[in-house]
């Protein structure tokens, strides 16, 4: 190959003397590769892998296919060979193998460690690193001068006993920084400099918070009251080190704002860069954004789930007003890649899936969460299923990045369990004892079984109340037993869009005093404001019991109102899931000891504990997510299984896009014709409905269902999908609509 030859990196339509030079892009690559993991620490590590990363690029028949060849070329594995081959039988030859999955995947995804003797076409890191790749040696005149620098030592804290899964998340903070990197130098190139960032800094959102808060410095109710030393306890207890917290406050207590005012207090006091918030529901997440927003401007929170519609946002409708929030809503959309926000609110979906994604889309945003406060709302809803390798990535973050976690939630789990020995989990809380005992507003009443005859006779007799049952089909067969006007039903079988009116309505009709009967399924359980004179319970988990406590005189405006626990005799419910049906009887167990006071610190103590020592370890890693990095060398590392195995939702269930309003018909109308279906399908996200597939399948059966671009599921018709209850599943499919949400 001619030494006098120019290497590219990427072109662009303005001719070739405007082409990115190749040594350019490694450059720039490896300086933002290294800043960006500076905060994980990670940066020298990370400068080398953005050094090396597109090494293939020198061959001959890369820059051929620049110039027009079709010839495809992997140009990401040349890196990790050479890498791999200069350190090979040296004391850095493990860290070359932890950087030789993310130049390996910068493009593709971290891989598989596999086994020595693979092949290239097995897919596997070990079958990269036998394979032929096309001759690079030109990089050698270009990157004469650089010299690797490797850390004299890595600034982790292993997991005992668990050394790969701690050298797996420094491999992902190491990629993160990497394909963020990559990404955003080739974006520059491409586009010119992308207005990123310049969002209001921590310190001003603090100030901002602190403010606003100030107005509730001379509380006249007692419930204010209490909340307010809840509140000043959490901000006194700010400067505490960096660590695992709890926040253990009743439902109403004001536990929203006093989280983020410790997590804003404590960020400024420590220098850390954003707050996470994780929530299990969208519901919960539309409520908390909005009032964070409302408090620190729009401009600085982002919403990142599925059902957040980019072209329905509060910024979104004021494009156009002027050039500066057409630029703060561009910042947020992009912001939406790697969280380089102040603040994010999340799902635990998206959190914990990102965790263990191997998809550079997803892992971009990982470095960004070194040196940041992590709060978990309604932590009991942390996915059980993957609780073990779900905490350990905590733990990561905790003691290897810089960052503190927040457990927030009125029924605390047992979640020490969970963590190395010796980890310590500090209560912000002033007394939660004492909290439970100033709030306890509610009285518990255990009835035993109901036919559902005999509850609807006492939902009938009620003007206002609540009840929530477990499955769908028991919701929906309650709800047309119901009289009278204001009657309501809740469940995932309605959309998004169709759920938010409906609470609409309800709170309406509270707040005037009107009839209100309401049946739900857990979905109204958590985060939701709804203040009811009392309620009913099919029987469930002790913190599902509890959640609902929180709907019922919620703002104490009675001295005491009761929530009815009942274990439902109904013919809606065929078959009783195994994990409810473990749940009610440790709950039995637990009722028999504290019937005085179900809802108490003790009894969720003693929930929990029981609940946990029913299960074995497997049960809290169902998919063995943390066999896949337990190997005999910490380096031989499964990422793409991982992956694959991590999924908190799975994928049994199908999604149905619902023609609900004229804007939802309008969108489909656009999916059936537009060449880009991804940004349409962000916006129809409110208007979905998941099932599982025998339902689908039946409901396909009968015509009801209409392919678009013959991969998308819409309803063909509102025929099936009834004004209040949401989408009609038939009566036959298996299943039935019994799902338990």
């Amino acid at each position: 190959m001619p030494t006098d030859q120019v290497f590219y990196a990427h072109t662009n339509d303005r001719g070739k003397d405007h082409w990115q030079l190749l040594i350019a892009h490694l450059q720039n690559t490896a300086q933002m590769a290294a800043d960006f993991g500076q905060d994980a620490g990670v940066a020298d590590l990370a400068y080398i892998a953005g050094i090396m990363h597109d090494l293939g690029k020198y061959s001959r028949e890369f820059q051929a296919r620049l110039e027009g060849s079709k010839e495809r070329v992997d140009h990401s594995t040349a890196g990790a060979i050479e890498l791999y081959r200069l350190f090979k039988d040296t004391p850095q030859e493990p860290l070359a193998v932890l950087l030789a999955y993310c130049i390996s995947g910068h493009h593709t995804g971290l891989l598989d460690y596999g086994s020595p003797s693979d092949l290239p076409e097995d897919g596997t890191l070990s079958g990269r690193l036998n394979a032929q790749a096309r001759d690079y040696s030109a990089y050698r005149t270009d990157l004469s001068q650089i010299k690797f620098k490797f850390p004299e030592r890595l600034n982790i804290r292993p997991l005992q006993d668990h050394w790969g899964f701690s050298f797996a998340f420094l491999t992902r903070m190491i990629f993160s920084a990497l394909v963020d990197a990559d990404f955003q130098e080739t974006e520059t190139f491409m586009r010119g400099k992308v207005a990123r960032g310049g969002h209001d800094s921590i310190a001003i959102l603090c100030q901002r918070l602190n403010a606003y808060l100030a107005r509730f410095e001379n509380p006249q109710r007692d419930i204010d009251r209490v909340r307010t030393e809840t509140l000043h306890t959490c901000i006194s207890k700010a400067a505490l080190d960096p660590g695992f917290f709890t926040l253990t406050v009743p439902t109403g207590g004001g536990k929203t704002l006093a989280s983020l005012a410790f997590a804003l207090n404590h960020a400024v006091q420590h220098d850390l860069q954003r707050i996470i918030y994780v929530i299990p529901f969208t519901t919960i997440i539309e409520q908390n954004a909005s009032v964070f927003k409302g408090i620190l401007g729009a401009e600085n929170i982002l919403e990142h789930h599925s059902n957040f519609d980019w072209e329905r946002s509060r910024l979104a409708e004021a494009v156009g007003a002027d050039n500066q929030t057409n630029s703060a809503y561009s910042k947020l959309k992009l912001a939406a890649e790697n969280w380089d926000i102040p603040i994010v609110v999340t799902t635990n979906v998206q959190f914990f899936e990102s965790l263990f994604a191997n998809r550079s889309s997803r892992a971009r945003k990982l470095h960004n969460l070194a040196r940041s406060v992590i709060i978990f709302d309604e932590a009991q809803m942390l996915p059980k299923e993957y609780l073990q390798p779900s905490m350990y990535a905590v733990r990561e973050l905790v003691v290897n990045y810089g960052a503190s976690a927040v457990f927030c939630t009125a029924t605390q789990p047992e979640l020490g369990q969970f963590l190395p020995t010796g980890s310590r989990l500090t209560e912000l809380a002033p007394d939660p004892q004492k909290l439970f005992d100033f709030y306890r507003r509610v009285e518990v009443r255990v009835l035993g079984k109901l036919k559902d005859a005999e509850l609807l006779q006492r939902l009938n007799n009620h003007q206002q109340v609540l009840c929530i049952v477990n499955t769908r089909r028991h919701a929906k067969g309650l709800f047309d037993g119901l009289e009278g006007e204001g009657v309501f039903h809740l469940s995932t079988l309605m959309c998004p869009v169709h759920r938010k009116q409906t609470l609409a309505d309800i709170r309406q009709r509270l707040s005037a005093g009107q009839p209100c009967r309401v049946i739900s399924t857990s979905v109204l359980e958590a985060g939701v404001d709804l203040d009811f004179p009392v309620g009913y319970r099919a029987l469930a988990g002790l913190d599902s019991i509890n959640q609902a406590a929180g709907r019922i005189n919620r703002e104490m405006r009675s001295e005491i109102e009761t929530l009815y626990v009942f274990e439902a005799d109904t013919p809606y419910i065929k078959r009783v899931p195994k994990y409810i049906a473990q749940n009610v009887e440790v709950v039995r167990s637990v009722l028999r000891i504290h019937q005085s006071a179900p809802i108490s610190i003790a009894a969720i103590r003693a929930y929990f504990q029981q609940l946990y020592s029913l299960k074995s370890r497997q049960d809290f890693d169902f998919k063995n997510i943390i066999g896949c990095f337990d190997k005999s060398q910490p380096y031989k590392l499964d990422f793409a299984t991982a992956a694959q195995n991590y999924r908190i939702i799975e994928d049994d269930s199908v999604t149905i896009i619902i023609p609900y309003d004229q804007e939802a018909q309008r969108y489909i109308e656009e999916l059936k014709t537009t060449p880009y279906p991804a940004s349409i399908l962000r916006k129809l996200q409110p208007y979905t409905v998941s099932i599982y597939e025998e339902e689908f399948n039946a409901l396909n059966q009968q015509g009801a269902i209409l392919m678009v671009a013959e991969k998308y599921a819409v309803l063909s018709s509102l025929e099936n999908y009834h004004p209040q209850t949401g989408l009609v599943v038939p009566a036959g499919a298996p299943g039935g609509g019994a799902l338990f949400f």
